[in-house]
């Protein structure tokens, strides 16, 4: 009698308790569906800095890029237009978000790419030159087809076409044909500079006749200078600030009085009798 109680007891502890829990499966439910509940992964939350850590040179190797790290978004940002006159930081501005997203994620000098949209079409994205390039970056459309090729992305020609003026489009092929020009020349910014100008091929069968003095032709000298005016706050400012382990309490002259605090509670004297104990 008493395991018959025993197990009706059971029973019915049971059923409670699995009817509580569908109950809680069933509140649990209505508030994820009307968002009181917030489930399943964390949102992706945006980086607070640009990061060229995966970048092995700038374009001016003694530029320190790989610290834009230590710097929020905006001040970055101001430091690149700060030595821009007013009219041309008013062209660059509704880019300047896209440009350098784009460098991080193709992890390219953004001082770089920013002084080629300069030269090729100071940032007019209705540019459309005597060869048929258009856009920002300047770029032909039997050119794009061939980078979106690469890029493994199938577009019409109508499609191509109106990538080209799309401000971010056009950045993000010119980024990449930029990517790849490095790449072929094995990080010579020189020569994948001049070879945007002029075309790889066309560089590649100059250099074998040695018929082109790489260091004075015109195109990279405007690229240079562009870059040396876009970059000299950026590399004044960085060279000027602590290194991030700098602040911490070792190395910071706090860290340096606890030292001198702690050589202070034990006098010369002492410091010898433990020696010659040892």
């Amino acid at each position: 009698m008493k395991f018959l109680k025993g197990l009706c007891i059971s029973i019915v502890l049971g059923s409670l308790w699995g009817l509580a829990g569908y109950v809680a499966d069933v509140r649990i439910q209505r508030l994820e569906r009307i968002g009181l509940l917030p489930y399943g992964p964390l949102p992706a939350v945006a980086p607070v800095s640009y990061s060229y850590e995966g970048l092995p040179m700038a374009f001016d190797s003694s530029l320190p890029l790989k610290r834009a790290s230590e710097l929020p978004k905006k001040e970055f940002e101001a430091l690149l237009m700060s030595s821009l006159t007013p009219a041309v930081q008013t062209e660059i501005k509704p880019y300047i978000g896209a440009i350098l997203n784009l460098s991080v994620e193709y992890q390219m000098d953004p001082f770089w790419i920013v002084s080629i949209i300069m030269v090729e079409s100071n940032f007019k994205l209705t540019a459309l030159s005597h060869k048929n390039a258009r856009g920002l970056m300047q770029i032909k459309p039997d050119t794009a087809q061939h980078l979106y090729q690469l890029m493994q992305i199938t577009l019409t020609e109508d499609q191509v076409s109106e990538n080209l003026y799309h401000p971010e489009k056009n950045i993000e092929v010119g980024v990449f044909y930029l990517k790849k020009l490095l790449q072929n020349f094995r990080m010579n910014y020189r020569f994948a500079t001049v070879a945007y100008n002029i075309g790889p091929q066309k560089l590649r069968n100059r250099l074998t006749e040695k018929s082109l003095d790489v260091d004075n032709f015109s195109y990279l000298v405007k690229v240079k200078d562009r870059y040396m005016l876009l970059s000299q706050n950026f590399s004044k400012i960085i060279k000027h600030r602590p290194m991030p382990f700098e602040g911490t309490y070792v190395y910071s002259e706090q860290g340096l009085k606890m030292e001198e605090r702690i050589v202070n509670l034990f006098p010369q004297s002492t410091s010898e009798n433990l020696t010659a104990k040892f």
